[in-house]
């Protein structure tokens, strides 16, 4: 981002450029997107966009990391309500919600995650396994106290890579071979017996 907004003012700005982004990422996708379809979108002319993003891959980045936040945020308090849940019931309820989440919005995660090597989403992504990092070592910190640290951090590492990864790649496919329902069985079962080791 070219310049941080300071005032209130400024940033509503902001967040009416990153708003009508996500919104023609939505219902377009992202190969035809603008800077100025999205200056028509949101109402803010090129000249003032150009004030705070350099080019549309700064909005398209700022709005992924903006997201990833709210995102990390709502699967936290997901979480925290499912607190005292027993293991199974906290997995599979986590894993759902991350299908859930990926298929909301209208549209706009399922056409990030198509594209999403096309990105420079290191960031965004970043900020989502730290939230998914924190939150699992919570969970693991209860159900193995008194372990090893090193190895719980090495736990919530690929329990993180391999659910994120399987439910991005699942709903991306056209044509799965496996229904939804049988992913996430599946997923939660191997994310509680290696658990359970």
């Amino acid at each position: 981002m070219r310049k941080q907004p300071q005032q209130q003012r400024a940033r509503e700005l902001v967040k009416r450029i990153l708003q009508a982004t996500e919104a023609y990422i939505a219902n377009h996708g992202l190969d035809e997107l603008t800077t100025p379809k999205i200056s028509k979108l949101s109402g803010i002319s090129v000249g003032s966009i150009y004030q705070y993003f350099n080019n549309k891959q700064e909005i398209i980045e700022s709005l992924l990391e903006y997201k990833s936040h709210q995102l990390g945020e709502e699967f936290k308090q997901f979480v925290l309500c499912y607190n005292s849940a027993d293991l199974g019931s906290l997995v599979a309820a986590s894993i759902d919600f991350g299908f859930k989440q990926l298929q909301a919005d209208n549209g706009y995660y399922l056409q990030i995650v198509k594209h999403w090597h096309q990105l420079d989403a290191q960031n965004a992504m970043k900020i989502l396994e730290n939230y998914c990092y924190e939150l699992c070592l919570n969970v693991l910190d209860r159900l193995y106290e008194g372990s090893n640290r090193e190895r719980l951090d090495t736990k919530a590492f690929i329990i993180i890579s391999s659910v994120l990864n399987t439910t991005m790649n699942y709903c991306i496919q056209e044509k799965p071979l496996f229904t939804e329902e049988e992913v996430k069985q599946e997923l939660t079962e191997m994310v509680v017996s290696y658990l359970q080791k």
